[in-house]
């Protein structure tokens, strides 16, 4: 290639490299990501999410906020607290189906799911002592 001629870029490669590597660069993310994927419908109530991974619901509300400012999740379900709404049912945004997939290729190449889902039981179990600080290096 001469000087005058550049490489097409694909942006949407660069995109996705981006997406997965802020997924994959939080644990509890990856593992938000993860139940959610398991789970009947691809949907799940943030407290139930908590509960699974033995962390608050504010954290997991903090990076389902950042999920969905990637369009990675969706709210799915609100539920009325006096005259305000809240944010109930979180689930994989389904017009997101193709970057979600091939964001779980990705990690499935990346981490052993059997010990992700080991962990994530560990941490469950664990939630009356709540993980202040993420141990595990992705």
């Amino acid at each position: 290639m001469n000087g005058d001629e550049r490489e097409i870029v694909n942006v949407d490669s660069i995109e996705l490299n981006l997406t997965t590597s802020m997924v994959c660069s939080n644990f509890n993310r990856l593992c938000i990501l993860y139940l959610l994927k398991k789970s009947p419908k691809n949907e799940m109530q943030a407290e139930k999410i908590a509960s699974n991974l033995g962390i608050s619901h504010r954290t997991v509300l903090y990076h389902l906020d950042i999920l969905h400012d990637y369009d990675l999740v969706e709210v799915r379900e609100f539920r009325k607290k006096g005259s305000k709404l809240l944010r109930s049912v979180w689930g994989l945004n389904a017009e997101n189906r193709e970057n979600l997939n091939k964001i779980f290729v990705r990690i499935r190449r990346k981490f052993n799911l059997e010990e992700l889902e080991r962990l994530i039981t560990l941490n469950g179990k664990n939630s009356r002592k709540p993980r202040t600080q993420n141990n595990h290096s992705l």
